[in-house]
């Protein structure tokens, strides 16, 4: 069959793949994941509970106001509700509804509601500290009686709505005689988990801010809570991003120019690229539910490698024959290495997995079936090329090299030995001073504690499960947490407070409650009780509801307090539908098996490109092939080790990424050997774009991101060496192929 007539068909089954592809994700859009714990985590129930329990609480932030005078901070608020609107952020609890409408609901059932400290106080028959706790708030002059004096002599309508804000400061807080209040706000769900919207929202805040603090003389505003630094970290990072990317192409055009002598071989680079990165996204999302953000930023990082067949094609003057072998080498090597993914439970290991082969290998076909056509006309004449200096065509005789090796896998060793695992994720974001401080701030004001933990509760229906909440909540400080029980009581507990209520006032009323008349107080003693419970549907206060985590789920928000571990464990013993969550701890610990899980991947992936090279060159030469990246993935650690930096889940998988890169240095330069001039050219060109990349990555704001630009440069700066000190031509003239 004619050649030609074959290429012809390739090429159209190629495209006609791509778009079938393209027209199946167009009628089946899929949605672009951000959450972190959604990419590592695995389907189990309890990890979508610490999905959605991170999403409920990652959402709220919140707004203080300070000034020296109250009435600065009366006019701030009254400006910032007319600027942030009700329609995409939600008040707290306290915050949230109508009070009148509340108070005149919880009126209604006064005499089912007692405080959880005075219920008990009352049950072991403490009633002498039940009435000077009532003579306090009778006398206060801090003191507010919702109810006349006559219905509610020892004030217990008062101390029950007292105790539903216990734990938090609220109204105005006096510092050193500066004023301030918070405000708790919580962006509604769809907006939270889009990060343009979320932006967007929260640019509004932040001209808010600006605007009042400019508006108003003496009046300082500080943000605080997840939305905020995301907003900050997105916004600033986005800027860097840009400015990167346009370095990055200016530095590639340039070294083009100055290298090839030629703008027009940017075109056939820029094409096979941007049908790598769309078809590796195209079969992503055509395979999963959504796609994680994280899945764009190490795949079309990784896809960087794709530039390398471009110049080894170019740097061999359009000769594809040539360099044939390299390209299909260096593609099914690094493809196979990370298939390997696949067969990790991670969903965005499986993803970057999916997304990278499928990447690599379309710019692979796109240089094999359509450069040989269009770079027909890019004329690239060796002689007017750039020459190279010496120093990188040099190769060391072979005890230099031994003594090289031997150093650098000396040091590499006696810092891995002191590797550091870091599994916080907090770790690898670092506020601003600004935003530490305004954190610092409401921690202190609000005297909360910045972890949160919870007890998780099933009921059979609402009403076991309220009965369930009040089991759990007798071993907790009666101020330090907060439950939908608090707020609304089982039935069994009303008609229990309904009891302790008459046996108080049988006891008690006519010895304490001697201001009244007798006539009051008998009719007290003889009144009947209304009829009817307070259930949730009667209250309104809509985001009580946001203590319901599923159907007859619930959590218990523990705040400032540390359970003890006895404690804890006791609860869950006797409490078979509790379970104890600690989101900070347990998603260190989710976040530190993906971590192994990935390095439990490392040996495979090695012993797998050792295989697949052996087949194509001698196991001998396989292994100085390999010799490279290996070497500089554990020089890489021993650095991070050497240095006490923590490694993360995210500098494991950079030395996926570094293997990816290095390795195709390693196989162009060893079967480059016969035209190695053009080799080195094309590897350092190839090295040079990619490390000068990372570097400016490395110097971005965000931590996580400049941490892996730092590893990923020192990575392949020490591989690209290594494979120059190790892999020469004469070497490689006496390699013999197996095949």
């Amino acid at each position: 069959m004619d050649k030609n007539k074959i290429l012809t068909g390739l090429r159209i089954v190629y495209i006609t793949t791509i778009l079938s592809l393209l027209v199946f994700c167009i009628f089946h859009p899929k949605q672009t994941q951000t959450n972190i714990l959604k990419a590592i985590l695995s389907n189990s129930e309890h990890d979508e509970l610490l999905v959605d329990l991170s999403r409920k609480y990652s959402g709220k932030f919140s707004i203080t106001i300070s000034s020296k005078d109250p009435e600065n901070i009366e006019n701030a608020k009254k400006e910032l509700y007319d600027i942030v609107s009700q329609d995409h952020f939600q008040k707290d609890i306290s915050q949230n509804a109508d009070v009148r409408e509340v108070l005149n609901t919880y009126k209604f059932y006064c005499a089912n509601l007692l405080s959880l400290r005075t219920a008990s106080l009352i049950k072991h028959y403490d009633y002498e500290l039940v009435k000077m706790e009532a003579m306090e708030r009778l006398y206060s002059p801090m003191s507010v009686n919702f109810l006349p004096i006559e219905e509610d002599p020892f004030l217990l309508f008062s101390d029950y709505l007292q105790s539903l804000g216990s734990g938090e400061n609220t109204g105005l807080i006096e510092r050193d005689g500066v004023f301030y209040e918070i405000i708790n706000l919580r962006i509604k769900d769809e907006i939270a988990l889009s990060p343009s919207l979320l932006n967007k929202e929260m640019k509004k805040v932040v001209n808010a801010k600006q605007k009042i603090e400019k508006d108003i003389p003496d009046t300082t505003i500080y943000l605080s809570g997840a939305p905020v630094h995301t907003y900050y970290a997105s916004s600033k990072s986005m800027v860097e991003i840009n400015i990167i990317c346009c370095l990055s192409i200016l530095f590639i055009v340039l070294l083009c120019k100055l290298y090839f002598r030629t703008f027009r071989l940017l075109i056939p680079i820029a094409l096979s690229l941007s049908t790598g990165i769309l078809t590796g996204y195209l079969l992503t999302c055509a395979l999963f539910d959504s796609i994680h953000i994280l899945t764009f930023v190490f795949s079309t990082t990784l896809i960087g490698i794709c530039v390398d067949y471009s110049f080894h094609f170019f740097a061999h003057n359009n000769n594809l024959t040539s360099v044939f072998k390299s390209l299909t080498t260096s593609m099914l090597t690094t493809v196979c290495a990370f298939l390997i993914l696949l067969f990790s439970k991670i969903i965005l290991l499986q993803q970057i997995a999916v997304f990278t082969a499928t990447g690599l290998f379309c710019v692979y076909l796109f240089v094999v079936l359509f450069y040989p056509a269009i770079c027909e006309k890019i004329s690239l004449e060796v002689s007017d090329r750039m020459q190279l200096p010496e120093i990188f065509s040099y190769s060391p005789d072979k005890k230099t090299k031994k003594i090289i090796v031997a150093v650098l896998f000396a040091f590499s060793l006696l810092g891995i030995f002191q590797i550091k695992f870091n599994d916080d994720i907090k770790d690898m974001y670092k506020p601003s001073k600004a935003l530490a401080a305004a954190e610092q701030l409401y921690a202190e004001l609000s005297q909360n504690a910045s972890d949160i933990t919870f007890f998780v509760v099933k009921g059979k229906d609402l009403q076991n499960l309220l009965e369930n909440e009040e089991k759990i909540t007798h071993y907790l400080p009666v101020d330090k947490f907060y439950a939908l029980s608090k707020f609304v009581p089982s039935k069994k507990q009303q008609q229990e407070n309904l009891e302790l209520r008459k046996k108080l006032y049988k006891r008690e009323l006519n010895n304490y409650a001697t201001f009244l008349s007798e006539k009051n107080r008998t009719r007290l003693l003889n009144t009947s009780v209304r009829m009817g419970y307070l259930t949730l549907n009667k209250l309104p206060m809509p985001a009580l509801k946001d203590f319901l985590v599923a159907e007859n789920t619930s959590v218990i928000i523990l705040k400032n307090t540390a359970v003890d571990k006895k404690t804890i464990e006791t609860i869950v013993s006797q409490n078979p539908e509790a379970r104890y969550v600690d989101l900070k701890h347990d998603i260190s610990n989710k976040v530190s098996a993906c971590r192994k899980a990935c390095m439990s991947l490392i040996l495979p992936v090695i012993l797998l490109l050792f295989a697949g090279l052996s087949i194509i060159f001698k196991p001998k030469n396989a292994a100085k092939i390999l010799m490279p990246s290996v070497l500089g993935c554990m020089f890489t650690l021993g650095v991070l080790g050497f240095f006490h930096q923590g490694v993360s889940l995210f500098h494991i998988l950079a030395m996926f990424l570094i293997t990816g890169f290095s390795i195709d240095y390693s196989v162009f330069r060893f079967n480059g050997a016969k035209n190695s001039t053009a080799s080195n050219a094309a590897v350092l060109i190839s090295c040079a774009t990619s490390v000068f990349s990372f570097l400016l990555l490395s110097m971005t704001s965000f931590k996580l991101i400049s941490s892996l630009g730092l590893v990923l440069t020192l990575g392949l700066v020490s591989s690209y060496i290594l494979s120059l000190l190790l892999i020469s031509a004469p070497e490689h003239e006496e390699q013999t192929e197996s095949i």
